[in-house]
């Protein structure tokens, strides 16, 4: 975080009697704490298989985010893929369309599936999965 310091000296009316007041301010840049926006509003969402609920069931909205630090904050607390359970997903939209079918914005959506060994998941999952959800928040395409 980038700071500067200002210090300032005042004289008093009467030097002899009061001593020289100084005063120190730290001045924050304002990138610390301004967060940089995304074009548009993103919802994650987590599908677990459990065969003994519906498809919808299975599915949970993990949060919702805006700027680039609040997605940070949301990868840097989530599991890694490849640490993901068999049956398991993540799935990135934008607001306002779920990750279903029935869903009229996403009834001709598409799913990318990548097919990897166990070696390649430990490997390259991970990094596959953050470079195209950063291509697509950084609206790449």
């Amino acid at each position: 975080m980038a700071t500067a310091l200002v210090v300032s000296s005042s004289v008093p009316a009467n030097p002899e009697k009061e001593k020289c007041a100084t005063t120190i301010q730290k001045i924050v840049n304002p990138e610390a704490y301004i967060k940089h926006p995304l074009q548009n509003r993103w919802a994650l969402w987590f599908f677990k298989n459990d065969k003994s609920k519906t498809w919808q069931a299975n599915l949970r909205l993990i949060a919702k985010f805006d700027t680039v630090e609040d997605f940070w904050a949301l990868y840097n607390h989530i599991q890694l893929s490849s640490n993901l359970m068999s049956g398991c997903d993540y799935s990135l939209f934008k607001d306002g369309v779920e990750p279903m079918w029935e869903d009229d914005r996403n009834r001709r959506g598409g799913r990318w599936l990548i097919t990897l060994s166990k070696q390649q998941r430990r490997a390259d999952l991970d990094r596959f999965w953050l470079e195209t959800v950063r291509s697509v928040l950084l609206t790449i395409w």
